[in-house]
This record gives C-alpha cells, sequence and structure tokens, in this order.
C-alpha cells in the first residue's frame, strides 16, 4: 500500500475558512462534521452552535484534497516553514487563471507575481487571509509528475 499525503490545516473556525476557499479559490467542500455535544462539552463549548464547528473537514481545490478542523487546543499559529504548492502540470490556463482570481482579490496578498520560473515552467505566490503560503505553478518537471 502507498500512503498519501493531504494538508492538514487547523482554523479557530473552519467552517467559516472552508467557505473563504469556496469563495476565494474556487474550492468545492466534500464533507463537514461538526462536534458532537460530548465533544463540545468536553472542551468547554458546550453553550456554542454545534453546527459551526468543525470536528473534521475535507474539501478540494483545482482537484487536490485538502483535510481540516477547529483548533480545540488554543489559538492555531501559521508557519512560514510550510506552503502549499498546487501544480498544474501542463495545464498554463488553469494556473494563470486561478492565480489571476486570486490576485484580483483583496482576501490574499501577491508576495511573487506570476510568471516565468527559475526552475521552468511558471509560478505565482500568495499568502491567504490565514497566513498559508500557496504556490500556484505549471511545469511537470518541478515534483516529478510524469
Amino acid at each position: 500500500m502507498t500512503a498519501k499525503i493531504y494538508p492538514y490545516l487547523t482554523f479557530k473556525n473552519a467552517k467559516e475558512a472552508m467557505d473563504y476557499y469556496v469563495q476565494n479559490f474556487g474550492a468545492q467542500i466534500m464533507h463537514h462534521q461538526p462536534l458532537s455535544e460530548e465533544q463540545a462539552e468536553s472542551i468547554g463549548l458546550a453553550a456554542a452552535d454545534l453546527t459551526a464547528t468543525t470536528l473534521y473537514g475535507e474539501f478540494s481545490i483545482a482537484g487536490q484534497k485538502i483535510v481540516c478542523a477547529d483548533a480545540t487546543m488554543g489559538t492555531p499559529q501559521t508557519s512560514t516553514l510550510i506552503s502549499i504548492m498546487l501544480n498544474f502540470g501542463d495545464d498554463k490556463g488553469a494556473a494563470q487563471r486561478l492565480f489571476a482570481q486570486l490576485a484580483d482579490s483583496d482576501e490574499q496578498r501577491v508576495t511573487v507575481p506570476f510568471g516565468n520560473w527559475i526552475l521552468g515552467g511558471m509560478m505565482g505566490q500568495v499568502v491567504d487571509r490565514y497566513g498559508i503560503t500557496w504556490l500556484i505553478c505549471t511545469g511537470n518537471q518541478l515534483v516529478g509528475v510524469e
């Protein structure tokens, strides 16, 4: 069996974050499971609106699955050590459209404009409202895609 790696993102409010990715990245929500009453009580959220909580969520961007949940152990912190790369392979048009959509919104900050990349292909980089860095790129040689 080959293991798979999925980005697992933790948010203060993962349901709100998933809606943000739908609006800004064209994401599709695949699953949303709120906390149960017992789970909420065990972490001190007994009076919370459980439909707004996320025990486990899945959404996809450009066909890639991302898993998420609410931070139940404190306030989540962003890290510049981890970025998410969306490699569109030979589909330069799809990469350019997504990057243009992200760059045209005030919801993200462009840190590298979309253009030719020294490693081959094309690349642009944005930071989203949650501090997550996204590399939008093309070129199969970048990640060993055949």
